[in-house]
């Protein structure tokens, strides 16, 4: 197993950089007791930090179902295991070590010992198994991720072992994503999770706790003087909640937020070129836009009619009017940032308006009277520039003869209408498809929360078990380029954009999760104050 867990290290590196199996908790400088060093160096301790959300939070609890605008929140209320950095790393968490058996069929934790709850009630192993085997159960928003757990067990508080159902290259990587956080058991258990008033009031053991949440304002947290680990340094944390990218500029320039927390506004990607007040990250994602067919839908079970609407769609001309220069025009059928994976025979096809009508008469449609040979409904939700993508690629189709309406709605209502009732012709969402490369599953196996087509291929969905026992990298780029080859094949899914993402911090903000991605979670303010 030592063998298997060297090369796993080198595959997951070429999507992250692990943080190892080591002691060090959360890593930083600390004083007896937890407390950061900077109190004793000047700096600044009772603060309120105006971070963003980009929506109303649906609700707290952090696991139940997708939510973006609960997504920065919580991860300063609550702890995984392991934890997802800026520039995909993964650093210890709740667990300040762990390492897997000699055959790969077992994943140990070692908790760190003294965590409590916001409540005052101790932490333990069995609010990991809790949490864990209800959203297996319940199959809560990432229960894909968990899929390859066959049981759990906690010989003692601080020892969580995993027995799993095959070795597993990836499962550091999920465990450290979304979906994973540890919930109070002794708050939930006997509850219906999805009502339950620590939903809207909720108990972490992260950081900060919750004070209050004002609909469209803002929500409140403070610092949980009791932290098992560094303390955080500002006093309180607020997160602003606008949803308008021109109304999030205006507050960042005129200094009443002191933090995008997101990517630089597409429209104004280069207003700070130069300006010496700021520090810039740039980065590419593993983010992607895409469109993707109700397959329920017959003239969707048609695979020519999907190849038209990829013919039709000119990623580049998307990305050249909505991105602002950041990322790239989707070629491939995985992400961008897997460069050593991508199949240069399973490219996305170059736009053709006229080889998409081609194919289209081919699947025996005429034009009718207004020059069409469909009318279809593309179901979105509000999010930065979508509304701007969804008319131009309305656009792009219209000129293969698609009539194409565009439906935006809130996130909540897009959730329940397609996500939940799969009442939907065509939707366009974005989505993260990593860390590790076989986040990609999330989207196109058979039964996985995100397929929203229903798209079921058996052969596919062998490669994909497979891709995650893989340890070899040879193998395991094979084994995923033979993927994007079913998949270009297929299309269930047509890729707009590959998501990158530019940053400006300004100078006086410090210790902001994008310096410390060794340390925090993407969006993890313990570090974080404003030098005065």
């Amino acid at each position: 197993m030592k063998k298997l867990l060297k090369v796993l290290v080198v595959c997951l590196a070429m999507a992250m950089m692990l943080a190892g199996c080591g002691n060090g908790g959360n890593g930083g400088t600390s004083n007896e007791g937890g407390q950061t060093d900077g109190e004793n160096s000047g700096i600044p301790t009772d603060q309120t930090l105006i971070m963003v959300t980009s929506q109303d939070p649906q609700s707290f609890n952090p696991d139940f179902k997708s939510d973006d605008g609960a997504w920065p929140i919580n991860q300063n209320i609550f702890n995984r295991l392991v934890k997802l950095g800026s520039n995909t790393k993964i650093n210890l968490d709740l667990a300040e070590s762990y390492e897997f058996s000699e055959d790969g069929m077992q994943l140990t934790f070692h908790l760190h010992d003294g965590v409590k709850w916001h409540d005052g009630e101790p932490f333990t192993s069995a609010d990991v198994k809790w949490t864990y085997d209800t959203a297996i159960a319940e199959k809560w928003a990432k229960a894909d991720n968990l899929s390859n757990i066959e049981s759990i067990e906690c010989p003692d508080d601080n020892t969580v072992v995993m027995n799993l159902k095959t070795p597993d290259v990836s499962i550091i990587a999920k465990l450290a994503w979304y979906g994973t956080f540890i919930m109070p058991k002794h708050l939930y258990e006997g509850t219906d999770t999805a009502t339950n008033p620590y939903n809207q009031n909720p108990v972490g053991t992260g950081p900060f706790k919750f004070v209050e949440y004002k609909a469209g304002q803002y929500v409140t947290l403070e610092r949980n003087e009791d932290f098992w680990g560094d303390k955080a340094i500002a006093k309180t944390l607020k997160f602003a909640i606008i949803s308008d990218d021109n109304t999030l500029w205006e507050a960042f320039m005129n200094g009443e937020v002191d933090d995008l927390c997101s990517m630089i506004p597409a429209a104004h990607a280069n207003d700070l070129d130069g300006n010496d007040n700021y520090t810039f990250y740039s980065e590419m994602g593993i983010n992607r836009t895409y469109i993707t067919f109700n397959l329920k839908d017959e003239r969707f079970q048609d695979q020519r009619v999907r190849e038209a609407f990829a013919l039709a769609i000119d990623n580049q001309g998307c990305w050249d009017r909505t991105a602002g220069g950041n990322g790239e025009p989707s070629e491939y059928m995985i992400s961008h940032a897997f460069t050593k994976y991508l199949d240069e025979d399973s490219k996305l096809p170059k736009r053709n308006v006229e080889e998409a009508m081609k194919l289209l008469e081919e699947a025996g449609y005429t034009k009718d009277a207004d020059g069409y040979y469909m009318h279809v409904t593309l179901d979105a939700f509000e999010s930065g520039n979508w509304k701007d993508l969804a008319a131009i690629i309305q656009q792009n189709v219209k000129e293969a003869g698609i009539d194409l309406k565009i439906n935006m709605m809130e996130m909540a209502a897009w959730q329940d209408k397609v996500q939940v009732n799969r009442d939907f012709e065509i939707t366009m969402l974005a989505g993260y498809q990593g860390p590790d490369i076989s986040g990609v599953s999330g989207r196109v196996q058979t039964g996985t929360s995100m397929n929203m087509a229903g798209y079921s291929n058996p052969e596919l969905d062998a490669l994909l078990d497979k891709g995650v026992t893989l340890s070899n990298e040879e193998e395991r780029i094979e084994c995923y380029k033979e993927i994007q080859k079913i998949m270009r094949a297929d299309l269930p899914i047509i890729p707009i954009i590959d998501n990158g993402y530019k940053y400006a911090i300004k100078k006086e903000m410090k210790g902001m999760p994008m310096e410390l991605d060794d340390k925090t979670a993407s969006s993890e303010y313990t570090y974080t104050y404003r030098a005065e």
